[in-house]
């Protein structure tokens, strides 16, 4: 079996054995749904994706298999299996799990946050505001991300982080949508940084209340503009502008 260089790159992970090819394909895989690489409805063939990656057959059956049960892929009709659908019903689903989820995180955050976490809290704002004024929504994207899980960790919950997870792999399909504005970009940072503040002050109150305004605002803007396209449907070929910051390779064997 081959595996590659340039689509290690793309998940973020360093070089592994072939060994651990099945989980690189999954991320990799994954990772192009949520980016809309691979946009809603777009088919998902074992043969395709195969030869597309560079692998054999197996490790992207077991890769669609997991995808299937986290609800990224369906069956569709007569055409095996595609990527799943998004909607504004979706999005409302996903956001309220976020603010019920993240509010807990905010308040063991409260109690449990280290100087560590705190100052890592820190770094990563400070890295979102960098981004914002650069103008890149990739490095926006990544930057906010890195902001969130700070959070998480800091509120050292291993059982909530997972759970999160499993939701951010819906949310992240939403993000573009949200912070591609820029008057949502500065508002998302100025809210990261009240949070850093209510945490550090042992406010579990207004944490709460921050996380809770965050969560609904990003949510008011995935509504507005899916109306705006389509009456609540996302476009099928939506793809994030990210991806004029990095690009994707075509395989897994860093051929394409």
């Amino acid at each position: 079996m081959r595996y590659i260089r340039g689509a290690q790159k793309e998940v973020g992970l360093p070089e592994i054995s072939r060994s651990y090819l099945q989980d690189q394909v999954y991320q990799l895989t994954r990772k192009r749904i949520e980016a809309h690489t691979y946009g809603p409805g777009h088919r998902l063939s074992e043969a395709g994706l195969a030869q597309e990656l560079g692998v054999s057959r197996m490790p992207v059956r077991d890769a669609l298999r997991r995808l299937q049960l986290e609800g990224l892929v369906e069956g569709g009709s007569g055409r095996g299996l595609v990527v799943a659908p998004i909607s504004l019903a979706h999005a409302r689903d996903v956001y309220r799990l976020r603010e019920l989820l993240e509010t807990v995180a905010v308040e063991l955050a409260v109690d449990r946050a280290t100087a560590e976490d705190l100052a890592k809290l820190k770094a990563t704002v400070s890295a979102q505001e960098k981004a914002a004024a650069s103008g890149a929504i990739g490095k926006v994207l990544r930057a906010s991300m890195a902001f969130h899980d700070a959070l998480y960790e800091s509120a050292h919950s291993t059982i909530l982080t997972l759970v999160l997870e499993q939701v951010w792999a819906h949310a992240r399909r939403y993000r573009e949508l949200t912070l591609g504005k820029l008057e949502r970009r500065q508002l998302s940072t100025a809210e990261h940084r009240r949070l850093i503040v209510a945490i550090e002050s042992h406010d579990a109150e207004t944490a709460s209340l921050v996380i809770k305004q965050h969560v609904a605002g990003a949510l008011a803007v995935v509504a507005e503009q899916m109306f705006q396209v389509g009456r609540g449907k996302a476009p099928t070929n939506h793809r994030r502008r990210a991806a004029a910051d990095e690009a994707v390779p075509q395989s897994l064997s860093g051929d394409g």
